[in-house]
């Protein structure tokens, strides 16, 4: 669906304050406007935000997805906006409308939603007017389509190792617009399959810059990764191919059931690796592993979810592999605590042992929008097992929940933490990660593997090309 919004001054306004306050676009926001109710009556819409010029007219110069929220009022109907882009050249309203067939103009809505044909007419206008909208609008679109994947362990697989895909290009800074592109699985999974992996779904696999795009295993040995290699697009430095073979070689010693991809972004590459070999009935969880070869920083991301079934609660109590999970993260973390030496970059948190808590719904976005969900250490984690604020009160159960946990880092502050070195370890070598990735499969885990090369430029450049990318 599209619908229209001509905004008032001051909600122009306050749009450009947004803007301007999250510029580097690090972190989600959105806009929230009132209007009248019988004008918005279904509830997703790919948005056009027009404003006045400096004659008075009404000129598209954002897109947006518009989604319904309560009542505000007896005649009023609340919508948030997310996903706002500006057109880099404004399109004067009375030009796009004017185009339109005289069937079209005799269901067209001033301001509001549109009826099916007109809304469709609106947007094949506005690409042809400004086709640099495509990819915007292709984004928003995705987020307005969602994918309920059910209650199967094996579609709750996906969306966790989609999760961590996203997370890791997050970490790295970097966009990975690919990553909106992705097919849903077509038909019910089921437990009792090893799931599919979600770069093998992802736009990526459609562009000619991945890394690997063959569907079958892949060959065993350093020969046969070489020669496979020799066959795809030639990387630019002898580091990446390096990095590359090490990391293929880890995973085709434990599995030969893996998705591979390359992003890159101001001069820096990001290799991504989607790994499982287990039926999901049978699968512990998915382990998110990002390592920055520039700074030799190391963080793990273990994957939980919250219980709809207990009122959207975690219960540590009983989940019967956490205890030898916690020993695993605290082994790991002690390892790390080693190899550090009063040299070395200095951290907020230097442990790399992180837990994730997901948010119980079974509803995606169909976008690179990531999963709600809590941030802990495994240190802070293991401390609030021990808080009263935690038990449920009845047999004093302990349990995590967005009701009662205390303080918690959501997505956009955990990944630029990452991103700027905040967190993660420090002096830790190479054989830390190969040492996870193997623990990892040993444990029959879903693995997400990242590892970015390349010179880091100051956090003051890379957040002014972030402005000037978009």
């Amino acid at each position: 669906m599209v619908a229209i919004i001509k905004c008032r001054d001051y909600e122009d306004e306050y749009l450009e304050f947004l803007e301007k306050l999250h510029q580097s676009r690090r972190q989600d926001w959105e806009w929230s406007f009132t209007r009248q109710r019988d004008l918005w009556a279904k509830g997703r819409h790919l948005l056009l935000i027009a404003s006045t010029d400096a004659y008075g007219q009404y000129e598209v110069t954002r897109v947006g997805k518009s989604v319904r929220r309560r009542g505000a009022r007896d005649q009023e109907q609340q919508l948030r906006v997310t996903h706002v882009r500006r057109l880099r050249r404004p399109l004067p309203l009375a030009e796009l409308l004017d185009r339109l067939t005289a069937a079209h103009r005799r269901h067209l809505v001033e301001e509001g939603q549109q009826s099916k044909g007109t809304g469709e007419a609106i947007r094949a206008l506005l690409l042809q007017l400004r086709p640099e909208l495509a990819e915007a609008i292709k984004l928003i679109e995705g987020a307005i389509e969602s994918w309920d994947f059910g209650e199967s362990r094996a579609a709750q697989e996906v969306a966790l190792q989609r999760d961590a895909t996203l997370a890791v290009a997050r970490m790295a800074g970097m966009q990975a617009p690919q990553l909106a592109e992705w097919d849903p699985p077509a038909e019910e999974l089921y437990d009792d399959t090893v799931p599919p992996l979600f770069l093998d779904m992802a736009g990526a696999a459609r562009h000619p810059h991945e890394l690997f795009d063959s569907p079958e295993p892949h060959p065993q040995g350093p020969h046969a990764r070489r020669d496979m290699l020799s066959d795809q697009q030639a990387l630019e430095d002898h580091l990446v191919m390096h990095d590359t073979l090490v990391m293929h070689g880890w995973l085709s010693e434990e599995t030969s059931h893996v998705a591979w991809r390359r992003f890159r972004e101001h001069g820096r590459t990001l290799l991504v690796a989607n790994a499982n070999r287990t039926p999901a009935e049978h699968a512990l969880g998915c382990d998110s592993i990002f390592y920055n070869v520039q700074r030799h920083s190391l963080v793990l991301v273990q994957y939980k979810k919250l219980d709809v079934e207990r009122g959207g609660f975690y219960y540590p109590n009983s989940h019967r592999n956490l205890a030898k999970e916690l020993l695993r993260m605290r082994s790991l973390d002690r390892y790390a605590e080693t190899k550090a030496g009063l040299a070395d970059e200095q951290r907020l948190d230097s442990s790399p042992s992180w837990i994730k808590l997901c948010h119980p719904r079974s509803v995606l976005p169909h976008t690179t929008e990531m999963i709600h969900g809590m941030y802990f250490s495994r240190r802070q984690f293991e401390s609030l097992r021990g808080d009263a604020r935690l038990k449920d009160g009845r047999g004093g159960a302990v349990r995590f929940g967005y009701k009662n946990v205390p303080a918690y880092l959501d997505n956009t502050l955990f990944t630029r933490l990452v991103e700027t070195g905040q967190i993660g370890t420090t002096g830790t070598s190479t054989d830390l990660v190969r040492q996870q990735v193997i623990r990892s499969f040993r444990g029959q885990r879903n693995l997400v593997l990242a590892t970015l090369s390349g010179e880091e430029a100051p956090q003051s450049a890379r957040n002014a090309q972030r402005r000037a990318g978009r």
